[in-house]
This record gives structure tokens, sequence and C-alpha cells, in this order.
């Protein structure tokens, strides 16, 4: 089924792009949450005029992105954990847990942003992760896992 994507879906295609997809997927997903149209003329026209709007709103979300892409990449985060003598960690280090040691630094993310290896990092040491910004703008960062004194 053609479509025209009013946003931009990782692993579809981006915003005003006509994709060719499953019509399952189309139907149960794509249409109902309002995230594409079926591919017409009136429809190319229309997303054509917010267009525009869009384009202006993403230049000054990739601004600031990158703005915070600056600060990320001057901070050196460290998480405490309470650990075994081993070095295993009792529980384990998360996005949310990367994003609350970011908020302490004062830098706002989401977990969704952050983007570990694996799933959550079990043991003491030093980790590098990407935190995805923007579409375009991707910043690399570390982590510093030390145990925690007690």
């Amino acid at each position: 089924m053609k479509l025209l994507l009013r946003e931009s879906i990782r692993g579809v295609g981006k915003r005003g792009e006509v994709v060719e997809v499953a019509e399952g997927y189309a139907r149960n997903y794509l249409l109902p949450k309002n995230l594409a149209l079926p591919a017409s003329d009136e429809n190319l026209r229309r997303l054509a005029g917010e267009k525009r709007a869009y384009e202006a709103r993403q230049s000054r979300e990739k601004e600031h992105a990158q703005e915070v892409a600056d600060a990320i990449s001057k901070v050196q985060l460290t998480v405490p954990m309470r650990a075994s003598p081993e070095g295993h960690l009792f529980g384990s280090v998360s996005p949310k847990v990367i994003v609350d040691a970011f908020k302490t630094e004062g830098i706002n993310l989401k977990s969704s942003q952050v983007e570990l290896e694996a799933d959550h990092i079990r043991e003491l040491g030093t980790y590098s992760f990407n935190i995805r910004l923007h579409d375009e703008v991707e910043v690399q960062s570390r982590v510093w896992v030390v145990a925690a004194q007690e």
C-alpha cells in the first residue's frame, strides 16, 4: 500500500516521502496513529504546505540538539553503584539511571535517546554509548560505573 508519511519513522522513511508498506501495517498502525496518509495528489499538496513550517521547526530543534550535544561532550559522567568485591553490580545501570545522572549535571534527556550496546550495564568499568538527540545529531558519551562508598 502506498502512503505519504506525516512523520519520520525509523526503518520506513522520512517525513514527506511516499513509501510502500504492508497493508496490515498501514491499516493497523500508521493510519490510526495519524503517522501517514494515503498517497493522493490532494494529500501531497496539503503536506507541501505544512512542509515549510516543519522545516523551520526542525532547524530550530537541530540547533538546540547541537547545543545539548556540546554540553554533553563536556560532562564526565560517574555513576556510583553497590557492587560485590568481584565487580558485579547489585542491580544494573539502565538508560534511566544515566538520564538521572545527566539531570544532576543540568542536562535533560529521555531514556529513549540513550543507546546502550546492551540493555543494562551489570559490572564496574567504563562504558561508551551513543545519545541520539535529533535525526541528524548524535553524540558519543562515556559513563564510569564505580563502587559506591558505604
